[in-house]
């Protein structure tokens, strides 16, 4: 019965099973939108954009992101934040019975959840919005990223990697 609950899991989380990244890779991996030109001291004289379809900044370390504005971006998205291992179930229990009434709720999708989906594709939000089978492999992963991530690295990737506005992603391409 294990291995059947198992395979279930397995088919319907799909890529969630897959390694999770470090952090360090992430980081690395970012790839901003503009290119620095310098001059032959070092200094930058202009920006130039290489990538058209969308404004990403410079990655942003947490320690230099705006306290206020890390506590804004947690309270509007994942009040619990600093509470939860990936999932929270209290959300998601909130959400699943608003939509058994059809009553208006607020989303269930923590901060990691949804970075689950800005790091794999295939648990990205899709314009018909997600799948049960996206929304689990978010929990999977979210679970996942949880235990092999500190909550400061979690929260300084979703500030870099969120779309904002329009073509804004991370809080650098918002602030400039």
């Amino acid at each position: 019965m294990r291995n059947l609950l198992l395979a279930t899991a397995w088919a319907v989380a799909g890529g969630a099973w897959a390694e999770v990244p470090s952090f360090d890779a992430v980081r690395r991996a970012y790839p901003p939108s503009d290119v620095v030109v310098l001059d032959r001291h070092g200094e930058p004289i202009q920006r130039q954009r290489v990538d058209a379809s969308v404004r990403r900044g410079a990655w942003v370390a947490l320690p230099d992101i705006s306290p206020a504005l890390r506590q804004a971006m947690v309270l509007s998205e994942d009040k619990r934040f600093y509470e939860h291992s990936g999932v929270d179930w209290r959300a998601v229990s909130a959400a699943a019975w608003g939509n058994l009434w059809n009553t208006r709720t607020r989303g269930a999708s923590t901060l990691t959840m949804q970075l689950a989906g800005l790091l794999d594709d295939d648990l990205a939000l899709g314009a018909g919005g997600r799948s049960l089978g996206q929304k689990l492999g978010q929990a999977v992963m979210a679970t996942r990223l949880e235990s092999g991530w500190c909550k400061d690295q979690i929260l300084e990737a979703y500030l870099n990697l969120v779309p904002l506005r329009g073509e804004l992603v991370g809080i650098d391409a918002l602030s400039r």
